[in-house]
């Protein structure tokens, strides 16, 4: 409403202005000056109307203006009171916790006394070790055996035993010095399926005689082996042994097989048996 009186005075003095168009030079001044000192009387007036009422004009805004200085921090929370206690809450769940850490070990007990000793064995077990440490050596033993055999040039097997050569020729003494050093024994055939087993051998070889462990040193005609055993096996040529002029104390066994007594001191193949 204040807004309408103000652009309706306005008006008023643009139409007093135009009429005074027609007036005297100095009366149109002095009636100017009038008209002008009310406008402003009537416009302070106005914005002490607007300062006072709710409602205001529109108008168009202003220019911001430059920002304010921050105020200084205000003052932190811990420095006031602690508020007043709280109730008791209500009991929880009964959940196990983490176990704790493990505690320092603590000191060592006395020793306990010495139990009673136990009942005697029934000796099943005492012949069941026995049997298991037989064993073990037969097995050990045999690949003794074998690890030996490997070393040959030649071997055959017969049973329980191995025919074994290198090729080696020799007489009687050096036969029996070069299977002994060798862990072994002249080869003797004990048995007919042996004698073919050796005679095999000897085709391999290409020999004609091998040298056997047995002599009738000490007792002429009377040939046992070389631990002064009797023979329980022999396959003697036709008419043999003869002893020729006593001189042929030493056994060899031809390729075919048949049996000869021989001089010791000829160099024939050696065969040596594990």
């Amino acid at each position: 409403m204040v807004c309408v009186q103000l652009y309706s005075l306005i008006a008023r003095s643009d139409l007093l202005q135009q009429k005074s168009c027609h007036l005297h030079s100095e009366q149109q001044m002095a009636l100017l000056k009038h008209l002008l000192c009310a406008a402003l009387l009537l416009m302070e007036f106005v914005l002490l109307l607007l300062a006072a009422s709710e409602s205001s004009c529109p108008a168009y805004a202003g220019v911001p203006g430059i920002p304010g200085h921050n105020g200084s921090p205000g003052r932190d929370g811990r420095d006031g009171f602690p508020g007043p206690k709280g109730e008791k809450g209500d009991q929880g769940v009964g959940a196990q916790g983490p176990p704790g850490k493990i505690g320092p070990s603590g000191v060592v007990g006395p020793k306990g006394d010495k139990g009673n000793p136990g009942l005697p064995g029934t000796g099943v077990q005492s012949a069941l070790v026995m049997q298991l440490q037989s064993d073990v050596k037969y097995l050990t033993d045999r690949l003794a055996v074998v690890e030996k055999v490997l070393g040959f040039r030649i071997f055959r097997k017969v049973g329980q035993k191995y025919y074994v050569s290198d090729g080696l020729n020799g007489t009687f003494e050096k036969a029996q010095r070069f299977c002994s050093d060798a862990g072994a024994k002249i080869v003797l055939p004990r048995s007919e399926a042996e004698n073919k087993v050796l005679t095999s051998l000897q085709a391999a070889l290409k020999s004609i005689y091998v040298y056997a462990g047995a002599t009738d040193r000490q007792k002429e005609g009377h040939f046992v082996d070389m631990s002064n055993q009797p023979l329980t096996f022999t396959n003697w040529k036709a008419k043999e042994p003869n002893d020729y002029n006593g001189a042929e104390d030493c056994t060899v066994i031809y390729k075919s097989g048949v049996w000869n007594d021989i001089n010791c001191n000829s160099e024939w193949h050696v065969v040596c048996e594990l």
